[in-house]
């Protein structure tokens, strides 16, 4: 019923290995279509890199070449071919030097236009510098559809949407225009998530093919030409997929504590506005604002950080007594039931000092609760359109008395 991994046509020594051997080894050359779209896919990712512009972006996936040598790759490890290996990662890392080098080039010129800058970067490039497990795992069965489509012609139309799944082009360009804004630790996790997708698409590969055709799968167990370069890839895998696992644990522990902190933060605002006379009700200070800092996942032993701002005409309130009990009573009552979880309390006081004109006296008949502004006001001021006063209060009062005399 399901011939996914049928055993026929089974490969062989003889035509139809030839066969395949011939296609992978036109996938290998360094010709010119290759150089043309490999340098056309750095400039369309990089430039669309820079403009956080999605579809820009997958149309560099779609154009690029990098899959051929790729999966060449694959096929020469099974087969045992290092000389066509070797032929694979020649052009593949000619082409993903080139890029390398376009998009520091470009990412220099785009920072000194403003147009790269660490406060504010794009999305697209923000996204490819954090990579984790699950990105391997994309990389894995990317690889694996990209094979199965080189050796079951009929799927060639799913090549594309490989293409776009696989992603190898986008990282390179990352790590380039990181590289050319001194962002060294975002190029080390853009070039993580390319060395991914890479070991990812070679592993997957090699596993489709060594279960679709039973001649690879007895090349794989049996031939130490095939193992050596095999067991290399996979020590590879399992060298990144260290870096990679602390990060998923990491982004991980701040998706799980994000929600928990919302609700800590709720908690601790409410008891300082409407549950303390320090911060709730005190005419001497107002209550501006209420920040909390937060330890990331690799400052696990730094306590998390309320930061109160506060208003004051007291230069001496709030007291370091006040904040201390404030500090003692959040932590008894919220590190009680959070397995000890502590907070420090630092309060910023900003001296106000109050400026008033005179007190004024409104119209005698204005009894209580009615409009302060007559209907025959509103009307006024509704016809006369916007009232507009002197920048110089001063000059308005000397112009005014010179025109009295």
């Amino acid at each position: 019923m399901f011939r996914i991994f049928a055993p026929k046509p089974r490969l062989k020594e003889g035509q139809p290995l030839d066969q395949l051997h011939r296609s992978y080894d036109k996938d290998a050359e360094l010709n010119e279509p290759y150089v043309v779209l490999s340098i056309g896919a750095g400039l369309i990712a990089t430039f669309g890199l820079l403009s956080d512009n999605t579809a820009v972006v997958i149309g560099a996936m779609v154009v690029a070449p990098w899959i051929l040598p790729l999966r060449t790759g694959v096929f020469a490890i099974l087969v045992g071919d290092w000389g066509l290996l070797l032929r694979a990662s020649r052009t593949l890392s000619i082409g993903v030097a080139s890029t390398t080098m376009l998009a520091i080039a470009l990412g220099l010129w785009a920072g000194t236009r403003g147009l790269l800058v660490a406060e504010t970067m794009p999305a697209e490039i923000s996204g490819r510098v954090n990579p984790n497990l699950i990105d391997l795992a994309i990389a894995l069965i990317a690889g694996a559809m990209a094979t199965y489509a080189k050796v079951k012609p009929s799927t060639v139309s799913s090549m594309a949407g490989t293409a776009i799944a696989v992603a190898l082009v986008p990282p390179i360009c990352v790590m380039g225009l990181m590289i050319a804004s001194g962002e060294w630790e975002n190029a080390e996790g853009a070039g993580l998530l390319f060395a991914a997708n890479l070991l990812g698409i070679l592993i997957g590969g090699v596993t489709v093919l060594a279960i679709r055709e039973p001649y690879l799968r007895g090349q794989l167990l049996t031939s130490r030409r095939t193992k050596i370069p095999f067991i290399g890839s996979l020590v590879l895998m399992v060298v990144i997929t260290v870096p990679l696992h602390n990060r998923f644990v990491a982004q991980l522990y701040d998706k799980r504590t994000e929600f928990a902190q919302q609700k800590i933060e709720e908690t601790i605002r409410d008891y300082l506005q409407s549950k303390t006379l320090t911060f709730g009700a005190n005419e001497s200070l107002a209550l501006n604002s209420i920040a909390f800092d937060w330890p990331n996942f690799w400052e696990k032993r730094r306590s998390p950080t309320v930061e109160v701002v506060v208003r004051v005409t007291n230069p001496n309130l709030p007291s370091y007594k006040q904040v201390q009990i404030i500090q003692d009573t959040i932590n008894e009552r919220i590190g009680s039931r959070l397995e000890g979880l502590k907070f420090q309390v630092q309060v910023q006081r900003i001296n106000v000092s109050v400026v008033e004109g005179r007190e004024v006296n409104q119209p005698d008949g204005s009894a209580p609760g009615s409009p302060l502004l007559s209907p025959q006001q509103t009307k006024q001021v509704l016809e006369q359109g916007a009232l507009e006063l002197d920048s110089d209060p001063e000059q308005a009062t000397n112009r005014s008395r010179s025109e009295t005399r």
